[in-house]
């Protein structure tokens, strides 16, 4: 795995430009970074000088498609590699669905994201400049790009924090939405943390056997533990658990598949998005499943007692739906 690159401004977090510098410049320059959205002034040189941060930008915008609801953005990071990130239009304001690795690890069969693998983990300056770089309407955050959240746990807080504080872009917690696989032990150190987030899990399977042939790399944990460890999240914060569940005929939509679901889910703070797939270039191939087999697992899961939306993502007239965003790397091999 690559390393991480040198860490640049937007690495640093209020309290290390104060100790650095001074409480005074530290507000000046959070005033500049993420409200003047200024990228140079002698303040920022003074704290680039004190921290030995890097001058220049930690991302390069390379590309922008325009869809009719959502727009995507490649961007190249200063290693040669690159991202993606998508801009999704809402009644309300803007969410940035961001990407917190550059590729993944786990290597889910419907997604294009690990395709290539883990290259590296983005450090949190480059998760920052990602919602900088979507714009100024940005009022919701979702780690649902390329990579799982989880796996960078570090790098990813620190960014939530930065992108929190009241003295920079100051945006609320409870618009930022993590969306991981569930790692039981990041589910179990997130519980610790005071952040009133919202909680994602790519459920995907009733059984621990298809869910490893769906995410392979997630093959030494059960459904069980991911269960709990979100459940425990849910209990300490007072929150509801979100559980995806990617439907695809003849793998995961059987009867018993919803009878399965109800008993692991019962009593639980859950509700169900139920997700079609999207098409991957060069992936495997699935069915996408019709509206009345959608229709009779929703039933099936909602006479179970359980609160269940069938949601459509966003993005696919650009390739930037749910599991179509995919890490190019532009260097050259070493």
């Amino acid at each position: 795995m690559r390393r991480l690159p040198h860490p640049s401004i937007y690495d640093l977090d209020h309290d290390t430009v104060a100790t650095a510098i001074d409480d005074a410049t530290a507000a000046r320059v959070y005033r500049q970074l993420y409200r003047e959205r200024r990228r140079s002034s002698d303040d920022l040189a003074r704290t680039r000088a004190a921290t030995g941060t890097a001058d220049a930008a930690p991302l390069r915008r390379l590309g922008v498609t325009q869809g009719r609801m959502s727009t995507k953005y490649l961007f190249g990071l200063a290693d040669g590699g690159a991202i993606e990130s998508v801009r999704i239009r809402r009644r309300t304001g803007m969410t940035a669905c961001v990407s917190s690795q550059v590729g993944c690890a786990f290597g889910c069969t419907f997604c294009a994201s690990g395709r290539l693998g883990l290259q590296r983990h983005l450090r949190a300056g480059e998760i920052v400049q990602q919602v900088l770089e979507l714009g100024p309407r940005i009022n919701r955050i979702v780690f649902m790009g390329i990579g799982e959240p989880l796996h960078n746990y570090e790098q990813v807080l620190a960014a939530i924090r930065i992108l929190r504080d009241r003295r920079g872009l100051g945006l609320k917690t409870s618009g930022i939405t993590i969306s991981t696989i569930g790692i039981p032990r990041r589910l179990r150190q997130l519980r610790e943390e005071h952040l009133k987030l919202n909680l994602t899990i790519s459920l995907h399977a009733s059984t621990d056997e298809v869910r490893r042939a769906l995410i392979p790399g997630a093959r030494g944990v059960r459904l069980a533990q991911v269960i709990e460890a979100s459940q425990s999240w849910a209990h300490r914060h007072n929150r509801t658990v979100t559980y995806v569940y990617l439907l695809l005929p003849g793998i995961n939509d059987a009867p018993a598949d919803a009878r399965r679901i109800t008993r692991l889910l019962e009593g639980a703070k859950a509700r169900i998005n139920l997700m079609r797939w999207n098409p991957v270039l060069g992936g495997d191939t699935y069915q996408r499943v019709d509206d009345r087999s959608l229709a009779r697992f929703r039933a099936a899961l909602h006479h179970g007692g359980l609160d269940v939306t069938v949601r459509d993502t966003q993005g696919k007239d650009i390739d930037a739906a749910c599991g179509q965003l995919w890490l190019r790397d532009l260097r050259p091999d070493p």
